[in-house]
């Protein structure tokens, strides 16, 4: 036995479709690590048309209070553009953005509404000092006004006003003890950002006792979303960095699910047809093996080559991700929000998990494709069937989700995926794993039947 595996393994890495499947998805690893360090992610900002404000302008009745008032915000925007321009990209462009406003549009407030000449040169001063700040990237300067302007809210405030307020005290407080700037890929920047603009919708839909189903959904979206960010602050970890080698590793099954399943179905539709196809298969039957010994030793080279692929093709995308975007990022666990509380894994021990969750599919598909094989005695028909066995399974799921056909209950691309034990979550068709683990096990049982007994009895004088 342990013979006829060694040669069926010698067989397989001599093949040329193997190499060139392999040559296939280097490429594709070079190409995906790429698009991960390109940041697809990247949010566009909306760009302010200054000769549509500016054309405006002009057609404005500077007599009409509505008109004036357009008048000046329209002003502030286009001097708050005119800042911005030399800075762009930088923490000074959030400086201007979220500090220089209200001095701006109180200055030209000053000079056009108010018609008041001596507030108007105070905020001109008073904005000239901030301009100079902004130079410097004083960060710190406007951190410690925010820091002032809480502690007076806190001290004014009472009950849940009081309470949001301490929140992004402690906030504020936050980014000057651990020195953290306004940069825009600075990641514990982004994360105290996100939760300064997100507190106060978070407590007032925690405060209110009859919200409706966005409304908790909204809610559940949240907790998740802050813990996630709290989590970010306490241990200082790039946690949701989505151009790191950790981000392509925790993505596997997706973004290289498929040469997964190409590599399968090719050593699973080729192992025992290519034998009857070279006619090798005389050779086998003179040798003291019986039929079965020899099904037998392809069907576990199949299943071992399994998650020797995997390992194989993790190595590679660890390697060749390592050497372009860095190994750094290995080091961050992967972080789960779960039932209200934070789970952690290390990248390794989550990529083995994932892996060992698809082991299923990949074996029903495997033996599936083993099993044609040795029916068909045909390659071409084995891996054919595989692929459109592979496809109807996803859309046949995919209308599970949605209608509930007694007869969809049946098919086995319903329970073939443990992802959800990965992530913490409910079976998406409410099985059981029992339940999982019955399915999967009768069609195996029912595919290795039909393959050993077309064996025993396959004719081969004619070949």
């Amino acid at each position: 036995m342990i013979r006829l595996m060694k040669n069926e393994i010698l067989k397989l890495v001599k093949k040329k479709s193997f190499y060139i499947v392999t040559f296939i998805f280097i490429l594709f690893c070079i190409l995906t690590n790429i698009v991960y360090q390109s940041s697809f992610d990247t949010v566009q900002e909306e760009s302010v048309d200054i000769e549509e404000i500016t054309a405006q302008n002009e057609e404005l009745d500077l007599e009409d209070n509505d008109d004036l008032l357009i008048y000046v915000e329209n002003l502030t925007t286009l001097k708050m553009e005119e800042l911005k321009e030399e800075y762009l990209g930088s923490s000074q462009e959030y400086l201007i953005e979220h500090f220089l406003y209200s001095t701006i549009y109180h200055m030209y407030e000053a000079d056009y509404i108010l018609d008041d000449d001596a507030l108007k040169e105070e905020y001109s001063l008073a904005l000239d000092e901030e301009i100079k700040r902004v130079a410097q990237d004083d960060w710190k300067s406007f951190a410690l006004e925010r820091v002032s302007y809480l502690e007076e809210r806190v001290e004014e405030s009472e009950g849940v006003e009081q309470e949001r307020y301490q929140k992004l005290l402690d906030l504020a407080l936050y980014r000057i003890e651990n020195d953290v700037d306004y940069a825009e890929d600075n990641y514990l920047n982004e994360a105290l950002l996100f939760l300064e603009e997100n507190s106060f919708e978070y407590m007032n839909l925690l405060h209110d006792d009859d919200l409706s189903k966005e409304e908790e959904s909204r809610l559940s979206f949240l907790e998740e979303e802050m813990t996630k960010r709290e989590y970010i602050l306490e241990h200082q970890q790039d946690i949701l960095n989505d151009t790191t080698l950790r981000a392509v590793l925790i993505n596997f099954p997706a973004e290289f699910g498929l040469f997964v399943l190409i590599y399968v179905i090719m050593i699973a539709g080729s192992i025992v047809s290519e034998e009857y196809t070279r006619g090798t298969i005389k050779y086998l039957f003179i040798k003291p093996f019986k039929r079965r010994t020899i099904l037998t030793s392809k069907l576990l080279v199949v299943v071992l080559m399994i998650p020797l692929v995997m390992l194989f093709m993790s190595v590679i995308e660890i390697v060749l991700g390592g050497i372009q975007l860095g190994f750094s990022s290995l080091s961050v666990p992967v972080v789960l929000y779960v039932d209200g509380a934070i789970t952690t894994y290390s990248v390794f021990g989550y990529l083995a998990r994932l892996l060992l969750s698809s082991l299923p599919m990949y074996l029903l598909i495997g033996v599936l494709g083993f099993m044609i094989s040795t029916i068909t005695s045909s390659t071409s028909a084995a891996i054919t069937i595989s692929f459109l066995f592979y496809l109807l399974g996803n859309v046949i799921s995919n209308l599970a989700l949605v209608y509930d056909f007694p007869i969809f209950k049946g098919f086995v691309s319903l329970y073939w995926d443990f992802g959800y034990l990965v992530s913490h979550q409910a079976q998406p068709y409410g099985a059981s794993i029992g339940q999982s683990i019955l399915v999967i096990s009768i069609y195996l049982l029912v595919m290795l039947c039909i393959a050993y007994v077309t064996f025993e009895k396959k004719d081969v004088k004619n070949i």
